[in-house]
């Protein structure tokens, strides 16, 4: 959704930094946090996340897409706004993973992502860029 469509447009101000990581050769998306305390988080029972895409139009820049995150519990409530790069979009189609790390890039916390709505082949990720262009 582009800002000048939205209600609020502070909503979707960019709150964290994406950086992608490599482990043994395979990129891995993580966002950076050193604010929030994951310990309850982990074995929470009602822990619940979501993340919602959305496409921004800039004048100058083009369109480009950001992401929110969030993550609650009966107790907490985390939300991340985020512009990632193109590696760390196709890392969170492929991988269907994100994790939160600090500045130090040790890791906090890391959510698995479950839907059938990301493209699940190279050859079909090719495919829906042509269809978007």
């Amino acid at each position: 959704m582009p800002l000048d469509k939205m209600s609020n447009t502070e909503d979707y101000a960019p709150t964290n930094k994406s950086v992608i990581l490599h482990l043994q050769g395979k990129p891995v998306a993580c966002v950076i946090d050193n604010e929030n305390n994951y310990d309850d988080v982990n074995d929470n029972p009602s822990l619940r996340a979501s993340l919602t895409g959305f496409l921004n139009k800039d004048e100058e820049l083009g369109l480009f897409m950001g992401f929110q995150l969030k993550i609650k519990t009966d107790e907490q409530f985390f939300q991340f706004t985020v512009y990632p790069n193109d590696e760390f979009i196709e890392t969170v189609i492929f991988d269907e993973r994100i994790f939160l790390i600090n500045e130090k890039m040790e890791p906090l916390f890391s959510l698995k992502i479950n839907t059938d709505q990301f493209v699940k082949t190279k050859s079909e990720f090719d495919k829906f860029r042509q269809m978007i262009k």
